[in-house]
């Protein structure tokens, strides 16, 4: 079936959260995707943490394990104030976890729900709003302007920048423009990054970036401090990535799909699924035969991954 997630986005000082299913991480991760569009609305009224809850976390053997920061368990507790059935089937033989889970036990009847639906879809302009319809309608998403702040690690995304490079084309004909977008990766628990990247990544994916920001307080703004470093950040499917390129720079004499404006051929890898690494550097030629397009990723010359 898949592990199921929950996007949950938090106020540690006033104990407030919103706290919605988002079903399987790579179902619902994407610029018009509905749980997205409440993280990014939210963002863009004040500071929050926010954590892509996995729920394996708290069905595998101690799967506490890799959660030390209050913060973090805080986190947690905001989600399970939605699912007793885990709060109260978790049991554990170590003694760390137990504490863990009587912390997120004590703390997860604290939290006060936001109520926000409906505000989002004044605040993004959408028109004719159908939840039915969000993941799968063009004109549905959030907007890409400004920065990504974390105030925690005191780091910061140009969003403009990031949907420059991470821009993609999905759905059955391939003709939904938009993005997986950033804040699900980054603030994942685990596992959901792996299943958006199944099939590979384009080379200017930021791959190590995933799950790094989890439970750390996040922020929209139009400008950065100027104390905080910007950094690189990129997040696209190999072949959402590969639609979208042959659709913007067009193919080369040898129908090998550009990745930009001067000519130079998009570049993608597939990673190991069991230790995450990447294999060689592809590119991706485009064959046409009886109507039919295919797409080919092929190891580059030289393509040692270098």
């Amino acid at each position: 079936m898949g592990e199921i997630f929950y996007a949950t986005i938090y106020d540690i000082e006033d104990m407030t959260c919103f706290s919605t299913c988002v079903e399987k991480f790579h179902a619902n991760c994407y610029s018009f995707s509905g749980a997205v569009v409440y993280a990014h609305y939210l963002l863009r009224q004040k500071p929050f943490r926010v954590m892509w809850f996995g729920q394996s976390v708290l069905s595998e053997y101690d799967g506490l394990n890799d959660f030390s920061e209050t913060s973090d368990l805080l986190g947690i507790s905001a989600y399970v104030q939605n699912d007793d059935f885990l709060l109260d089937n978790v049991e554990t033989p170590n003694e760390d976890s137990r504490a863990k889970l009587q912390f997120i036990r004590e703390n997860s009847q604290r939290w006060r729900s936001i109520n926000i639906i409906n505000k989002e879809i004044e605040y993004f302009n959408f028109e004719n709003f159908n939840y039915e319809n969000l993941n799968y309608d063009k004109k549905r998403s959030v907007l890409y302007s400004g920065f990504l702040l974390n105030h925690t690690k005191k780091l910061a995304i140009n969003l403009t920048d990031y949907l420059q490079r991470s821009s993609s084309m999905f759905g059955p004909k391939g003709d939904i423009f938009g993005a997986i977008d950033l804040i699900p990766v980054l603030t994942e628990t685990g596992g959901g990054a792996d299943m958006a990247f199944l099939d590979g990544i384009s080379w200017d994916t930021t791959e190590d970036l995933a799950e790094q920001w989890r439970g750390d307080s996040l922020q929209i703004v139009d400008e950065p401090p100027t104390d905080y470093q910007i950094i690189k950040c990129c997040f696209a499917n190999i072949w959402g990535r590969a639609i979208a390129c042959r659709s913007l720079y067009g193919v080369d004499s040898f129908n090998y799909i550009l990745g930009d404006k001067n000519g130079n051929r998009y570049e993608c890898a597939k990673l190991s699924h069991i230790y995450y690494e990447r294999g060689p550097r592809r590119q991706v030629r485009v064959k046409i035969a009886d109507n039919i397009i295919t797409f080919t990723a092929e190891v580059a010359p030289n393509g040692d991954g270098a």
